[in-house]
């Protein structure tokens, strides 16, 4: 017989990538965003070596049409680990770039990586390693990682409501996408890596539009907590920073970070 901690231990990884990378135009016309260069390769190249290096052995990119570069860079694996693609016809949401992967997670539990998102660490067990582990001990239908933002910055991304105490890992009760600061329920933004029962399809099925008029995983998520289902938070700590490539002034940062490396 299995044990509980094996039958949730998490192999299979969705990361979303079909955006139009508006905000990066005109680069993203010739290059889709999550291919144009950090440092020595691709931003989606370390974004896959990170969830590699954390045990993953199936990965589903969700991509356009546009975006079929993604796939003759990638090709069907390496290593033992496998790739798989998906179109996301129209770009609704995050919500409805997860579900894309419905077919391909089955009813496994599996992990969500934002194909734009690096986070910076110098600890030796990565942010998404660590959300994979807290989704493992706990009895939780989701882990997302959160990272402690200015108060100023709130409104532009989701914001966690701690249900008690904070920590490297803490339970939430709540959480709300790109609240005005003087309603936000906490400082903690979630940034860009989620683990999830297979029951958050049943949540997107049910997720109405919500900010910006797209189906916000925030929604589902917070769908689940009505439901009483357990949600965890895995934070960021001090020396430890998410970076989005999705504007000019991202990119460049993150661009010099990595190329001091090689200094």
């Amino acid at each position: 017989m299995s044990s509980p901690a094996k039958l949730r231990h998490i192999t299979k990884t969705v990361i979303p990538a079909a955006g139009k990378g508006t905000r990066l135009l005109p680069l993203t016309k010739a290059v889709p965003k999550e291919l144009i260069p950090l440092g020595t390769k691709p931003v989606l190249e370390h974004i896959v070596e990170e969830v590699i290096a954390c045990g993953i052995t199936d990965i589903l990119f969700v991509i356009s049409e546009e975006k079929t570069a993604i796939r003759t860079h990638f090709g069907d694996g390496f290593g033992g680990v496998r790739f798989d693609y998906t179109f996301q016809v129209e770009q609704k949401g995050l919500a409805d770039a997860i579900n894309c992967g419905r077919e391909f997670v089955g009813d496994d539990p599996f992990a969500v990586v934002l194909g734009d998102s690096i986070i910076e660490t110098d600890q030796a067990v990565l942010p998404f390693r660590r959300v994979l582990v807290t989704y493992e001990q706990t009895t939780a239908a989701g882990v997302i990682v959160v990272q402690k933002t200015p108060i100023e910055e709130v409104s532009r991304y989701g914001i966690v409501k701690p249900k008690a105490g904070l920590g490297p890992s803490f339970e939430i009760d709540g959480l709300v996408e790109k609240p005005k600061p003087e309603q936000a329920p906490s400082d903690y933004a979630i940034a860009g890596r989620y683990a999830f029962d297979a029951c958050i399809f049943d949540y997107i099925d049910r997720t109405p539009h919500g900010a910006n008029g797209e189906y916000q995983i925030t929604d589902s998520v917070g769908l689940m907590l009505e439901d009483g289902r357990e949600v965890w938070c895995v934070a960021l700590g001090e020396n430890e920073i998410r970076r989005d490539i999705g504007t000019f002034p991202s990119y460049f940062e993150a661009f010099r970070i990595e190329i001091d490396k090689y200094a």
